[in-house]
């Protein structure tokens, strides 16, 4: 497998972009029934976030994989993500937990925070709603994930590592339906990393498979169809409970998510074994915009809530009311959200991030056996 797969980036960029675009949706009036569907359409897509677990299963599992050998497994790859993560999250949540001085609820909260333990919130406390820092709860569940998961890739095969993958994905599902059925649907199904992890192990499933020349034919002619299939059975499903509003949450969060799981790891897997520049999925997700994005994801992730609470607060809840349902305006606002969410986080890359994965180098791999040598890995910038 090449060292580095542009396409990938392509899809981290559009996980992004989706992620945001439902976000700032509330943002957008429904004056006419083209805004109406554009609105319903911007609240699915908090599917992003699925989609940004998919990838990272795929990027993490391929790491540790092709590491499996060294002797610093353990310290390399806590230290290399340690890097990667802490210094943006932790300088951003001290800003604003200790700066912004925020509301009283959120300020109780901060040990969770410090922690990676947010999106347990709900099922602690008996709480959840949006916050200036209440996106961070997908990055907990990844956190939370992966104290654990290094360890099945150093103590299982391959072979009983898909097994693995398969049966939690299966616990995964059967939970959540367990659970909608006990107490009906609720934030903490939608949060609590045991019933969110489907989609990082069919990532890290397809990361598996990636690796065994024999199953390359197979995941090229099936990884797309498999995509189309489970996304478009999701569609049509969400497009069904226009008429029963009321079932829709029993569906997302029972069979929906793990449909998503399934055919966003599929899609990250055609992106990364379709090599050849002329299909039409690397075109797309080649071009330069959505890599753009994709390099500066995790940037955007952090800064983008914050971004559009802060010019909510100077800005948008200062306007007059015809100018805040003016559809040009919120269409010019939405973009300036955007626009100034990539630059600030491109900023930080630039000239913060930089130096701290600069020090990746005193983290690299380490064999006691010349002959051993990692196996090239998709080095891209984890999420």
């Amino acid at each position: 497998m090449p060292r580095n797969i542009r396409a990938l980036d392509g899809v981290r960029g559009l996980a992004i972009i989706l992620v945001m675009l439902h976000h700032f949706e509330p943002r957008i009036p429904a004056t006419n029934p083209m805004l109406i569907c554009v609105k319903f359409i911007c609240s699915y897509w908090w599917s992003g976030v699925d989609l940004f677990f998919a990838l990272s299963g795929f990027l993490i599992t391929g790491i540790l994989l092709d590491t499996r050998d060294a002797d610093n497994y353990f310290r390399a790859f806590y230290a290399r993500r340690l890097l990667r993560i802490f210094p943006l999250y932790y300088t951003v949540l001290i800003f604003i937990l200790v700066m912004l001085r925020p509301p009283v609820p959120l300020a109780a909260d901060r040990k969770l925070y410090f922690l990676y333990l947010t999106n347990w919130l709900v099922l602690w406390k008996g709480h959840w709603g949006p916050n200036i820092l209440g996106h961070f709860w997908s990055l907990a569940v990844e956190e939370q994930f992966y104290l654990i998961w290094p360890f099945c890739v150093w103590l299982l095969l391959p072979k009983k590592l898909i097994k693995v993958a398969i049966v939690v994905s299966v616990i995964a599902l059967l939970t959540r339906i367990f659970w909608v059925a006990h107490s009906g649907p609720s934030d903490a199904i939608v949060l609590a990393t045991v019933t969110r992890m489907d989609s990082l192990l069919c990532g890290a499933l397809g990361a598996i498979l990636c690796r065994d020349p024999t199953a390359l034919p197979t995941l090229r002619k099936w990884s797309p169809r498999i995509f189309v299939v489970m996304i478009v059975a999701f569609a049509g499903c969400a497009l069904a409970f226009l008429l029963r509003p009321d079932s829709r949450l029993y569906f997302t969060e029972t069979l929906g998510f793990s449909l998503l799981a399934l055919g966003f790891g599929s899609l990250v897997v055609h992106a990364a074994v379709s090599d050849d520049s002329t299909v039409a999925v690397q075109r797309v997700f080649r071009n330069r915009v959505l890599t753009e994005f994709g390099r500066y994801s995790y940037g955007i992730y952090v800064f983008h809530v914050p971004v559009l609470m802060i010019c909510d607060a100077l800005i948008y809840m200062w306007l007059p009311v015809s100018l805040a349902q003016n559809v040009s305006f919120s269409i010019a606002y939405v973009g300036f959200l955007i626009t100034t969410s990539f630059v600030i986080a491109k900023i930080s890359y630039e000239y913060f991030e930089r130096r701290f994965l600069a020090l990746k180098r005193y983290f690299e791999p380490i064999y006691s056996r010349t002959e051993k040598s990692p196996i090239d890995c998709v080095a891209v910038p984890e999420v």
